[in-house]
């Protein structure tokens, strides 16, 4: 049993990075407003942020004014949206956290296509990742909570920024 819990973690941890690289290129879900979405959320903008939560994470609710704070932060080339976990299953706490916390980017909910590509990677809550205009992740992935000291914000906005340089270069 040890030697297939060792196996299985091996093969999460190969894989991880393989399944982050395929970006999000190919999908369609639904937001928390019932509306359709597609990749082609990604073409009106260089960069979109694209937050990884799910309602029953602490760190993640706890961070969600921030990112409501964030949203007013960011120049008009770069979007926010949110991918909620468990959405799906749980829409209206995941309405009521972002209601609650001031959030008014687009949240989608996890469909087994984000799955098959960036969301089959992601191993922590919350996990923000950076993509280009065709879904494609820029830089590194941020792992956890960026700050607990209310400059979250502020911090995501300094790194937006250096994508965005990554971008021009």
């Amino acid at each position: 049993m040890k030697k297939l819990l060792g196996l299985l973690l091996v093969l999460a941890l190969c894989c991880a990075p393989a399944l982050a690289e395929a970006g999000l290129t190919d999908f369609s879900t639904v937001d928390l407003d019932g509306n359709v979405v597609t990749e082609t959320i990604f073409e009106s903008y260089d960069l979109t942020m694209v937050n990884i939560w799910a309602t029953w994470c602490g760190y993640c609710v706890y961070e969600m004014p921030e990112l409501a704070r964030l949203q007013n932060m960011l120049p008009e080339n770069v979007n926010l949206i949110s991918i909620c976990d468990d959405a799906a299953d749980e829409p209206e706490l995941a309405a009521s956290i972002l209601n609650a916390s001031g959030c008014s980017f687009q949240t989608l909910a996890a469909s087994e296509e984000m799955y098959d590509q960036l969301l089959g990677g992601v191993y922590a809550f919350p996990t923000t990742y950076f993509l280009d205009s065709e879904g494609m992740p820029v830089g590194e992935p941020i792992i956890g909570v960026i700050s607990l000291d209310g400059d979250a914000a502020e911090l995501y906005a300094g790194v937006v920024q250096e994508v965005l340089d990554m971008l021009e270069d």
